[in-house]
């Protein structure tokens, strides 16, 4: 059977277990929440204790099973690792391997009948319900990288019972913690389970309806401040789909990422290393092509009174001058940080051609910038004036 057929096949086989076991929590938590809070005042170390526990498998999700496992942006030190695999299997999100797996299809196929998760089949069909449905064995050469460890192994072979074990610590932990036996089960178990899995399902979901594509418009993953803070990062969606490789999702430095500061602080210590991360240069040419394609259609969607091809070779030249130039600096730039220790007439040379690149380029990002917002919010009239 072919992956197409695959694809067709799982739409109609369920998954008992998964389904059995993703329904049943959320059943049981919908009958004992209700009774927990009329028989019980649920108590600050509890709430508190339960949001650590949430935030601990969250973080654990983005920086391990993401962007160290499936995405590989960074490599870790063993100890670091093994946190990552013992927080990221009490998120009960299965193992390593069929995450990855997962994920890597979603990225090679997005939006398409291969995407595990496909957001053109509908919300409830990319948050949940793609869960429900049988799928095909796990495909090897999709993460041949990772069968190959045995730490790894281990882990996807004894995933139940690891799972099991992991919440029950953690089960028993809060219990110590807080005396209450029946809260730390419904609240510490239930509510954290029910948050983490809906956090990060919203990624495979929201994040590809409901935001903007500062990035690409190729696919219908989007940016969104919102998903960002209860994703721990992972909300900036658009960026990650068109830089998977690179360890970050919020690249500006008001973009709330966590996972994007605790790895380069790991780093720092000798305990994180190899971090993958795109050049400004190459992220702002990406920008700019995102940019003409939104104004291209825009000037399409105007009157018949205004002068369309006038105005779309200006976006194109405007666009071709910016990316040439954006080339040649990261090319002068590339060469200057092979160079930089002979400190010889060349070098200095180069220095001061990067400095007047970097001039040009701003003075034609403001140009650019101030174009965009013209295009994209005037009236017709307004362009008919100005190109007048």
């Amino acid at each position: 059977m072919n992956n197409t057929e695959d694809a067709t096949a799982r739409k109609w086989s369920i998954d008992w277990t998964n389904s059995l076991f993703l329904l049943g929590y959320h059943l049981l938590l919908l009958a004992l929440l209700p009774y927990y809070i009329i028989v019980a005042d649920a108590s600050a170390s509890l709430i508190w204790g339960t949001v650590a526990l949430g935030a601990l498998c969250l973080l654990a999700i983005t920086m391990g099973y993401h962007r160290l496992y499936a995405h590989k942006t960074y490599k870790v030190h063993p100890a670091i690792e093994a946190v990552l695999g013992f927080w990221g299997t009490l998120a009960t999100e299965g193992s390593i391997f069929s995450w990855a797996h997962d994920h890597r299809m979603h990225h090679r196929h997005v939006d398409s009948e291969l995407d595990p998760y496909s957001a053109p089949d509908g919300f409830w069909h990319s948050h949940m319900l793609w869960m429900l449905k049988k799928r095909p064995e796990l495909n090897k050469r999709v993460i041949h990288d990772l069968i190959e460890r045995p730490a790894l192994q281990f882990q996807s072979k004894y995933y139940q019972y690891l799972m099991v074990a992991a919440n029950a610590i953690a089960f028993l932990g809060l219990w110590a913690f807080t005396g209450d036996l029946l809260g730390s089960f419904v609240v510490g178990t239930l509510v954290r389970m029910f948050f983490v899995h809906h956090c990060t399902w919203f990624i495979n979901s929201l994040a590809h309806m409901w935001g903007s594509k500062p990035y690409s418009t190729e696919h219908t993953s989007v940016n969104n401040f919102v998903l960002s803070f209860f994703t721990f990062g992972e909300g900036y969606h658009n960026y990650h789909h068109t830089f998977a490789g690179d360890y970050r999702n919020g690249v500006r430095w008001y973009q709330f990422d966590p996972p994007k500061y605790v790895i380069w602080f790991l780093s720092k210590l000798g305990l994180a290393y190899d971090l993958k991360k795109v050049n400004h240069l190459t992220i702002k040419r990406k920008l700019v092509a995102a940019d003409r394609h939104l104004m291209m259609a825009r000037i399409q969607e105007l009157s018949h009174k205004i002068d369309h091809e006038a105005w779309m070779q200006r976006i194109e030249d405007a666009a071709t001058s910016l990316t040439q130039n954006l080339n040649i600096l990261k090319t002068a730039s590339d060469k200057y940080q092979r160079m930089k220790d002979l400190r010889d007439e060349e070098v200095e040379l180069l220095q001061a051609k990067i400095a007047d690149l970097k001039k040009r380029v701003s003075q034609e990002m403001d140009a650019w910038t101030t174009m965009v917002r013209f295009v994209m919010k005037s009236s017709d009239a307004s362009f008919a004036l100005a190109l007048s």
